[in-house]
């Protein structure tokens, strides 16, 4: 059977994450609907991630096999008449039957945007975490290089049964005026680690943190500061 691949990006923030769920929209579920509307047989959607709800997507890597071997540009076109607005499909094709979603990434890329004024910016709202109270860029860079390189991020994950919490993290900050973009660069992510890394950072850049604090969390302490989901973006898949 042909092992149809998919590339599409997604707002997240009418969903509770990409994994289905029973009663909640997910992205999905949204995607899998489609798909067998359009091949008109039923399919096993396997994703590259799971993302919580309200986590947006640029760049998600999909995979399904079909026994009716639909032409990929009739997927597209399908897709993106189907789904809503908030979920666009920008790249079909077959690959090997040995490609799976979820086992072929070699990495991936997430982006969290914190914008760092009292003034609104409405165009950014849906997709970054609003904090007034001036931030220390310094601290920021300083937590920054603390976290990167061969860490073991137990205390900043929700472990579900993972046995490998030793990961190489790359990590850099990008300050363009009141926004500030991280960015966090590694094989695989531990559920929540990246909002929860976001979360002790700004707290470092608020002065509520200290260095050693950062520390203690890499050594297994439990990190308790959760970024708000809607500032955090999967915006690359390596394959």
């Amino acid at each position: 059977m042909p092992n149809y691949m998919l590339r599409l990006a997604f707002v997240g923030t009418n969903y509770s994450g990409w994994q289905i769920q029973p009663y909640v929209p997910t992205v999905q579920g949204v995607l899998k609907d489609s798909i067998e509307r359009i091949i008109r047989e039923e399919v096993k959607l396997v994703g590259c991630c799971r993302t919580d709800a309200g986590v947006h997507a640029e760049d998600y890597v999909a995979n399904f096999r079909s026994s009716k071997g639909v032409e990929c540009l009739n997927v597209l076109r399908g897709l993106n008449s189907l789904l809503p607005k908030d979920i666009g499909v920008y790249e079909v094709k077959i690959v090997p039957d040995e490609f799976n979603a979820r086992y072929s990434v070699k990495r991936k890329v997430y982006l969290y945007r914190v914008w760092n004024s009292e003034v609104r910016n409405p165009f950014l709202y849906p997709f970054s975490w609003q904090i007034p109270r001036r931030l220390d860029i310094d601290a920021l860079y300083e937590g920054v290089r603390l976290i990167s390189g061969l860490k073991d991020f137990s205390g900043f994950a929700k472990l579900e049964g993972e046995k490998n919490t030793l990961i190489h993290l790359t990590s850099e900050v990008e300050v363009r005026g009141d926004l500030i973009q991280i960015r966090f660069t590694a094989s695989h992510f531990l559920r929540y680690m990246v909002r929860r890394l976001v979360g002790a950072l700004v707290r470092r850049a608020e002065g509520k943190l200290s260095s050693g604090d950062l520390k203690n969390f890499l050594e297994g302490k439990h990190c308790p500061y959760t970024a708000p989901a809607k500032g955090l973006t999967l915006e690359r898949v390596y394959l």
